[in-house]
């Protein structure tokens, strides 16, 4: 999937750049939900609790920084290395 977006994006006419966040992110144990996190009491979920995802897994980005910061952060450095190609809103 990954190799269809480069080459539709070196086949354009006009420049443009994409971030590709997609080997980060796997590499990131909080990238996705998890039942082996704590419960509102700060102890482990039991073994109850961890065969209900749906209902108690949780990423830990909602009380932590977590991936969705890091995207942030590599956007506004993408951002800020390339000023002259920023669109002025």
């Amino acid at each position: 999937m990954v190799s269809i977006v480069e080459g539709s994006i070196r086949s354009m006419r006009t420049r443009a750049a994409y971030l590709n966040i997609t080997r980060l992110s796997e590499l990131r144990i909080d990238a996705h939900p998890s039942v082996y996190s704590i419960n509102r009491d700060g102890k482990p979920l039991t073994l109850e609790q961890r065969q209900q995802p749906i209902i108690y897994a949780d990423c830990s980005h909602w009380c932590l920084p977590g991936l969705p910061d890091t995207w942030n952060v590599l956007l506004l450095a993408s951002l800020m290395r390339h000023p002259s190609s920023n669109v002025n809103l």
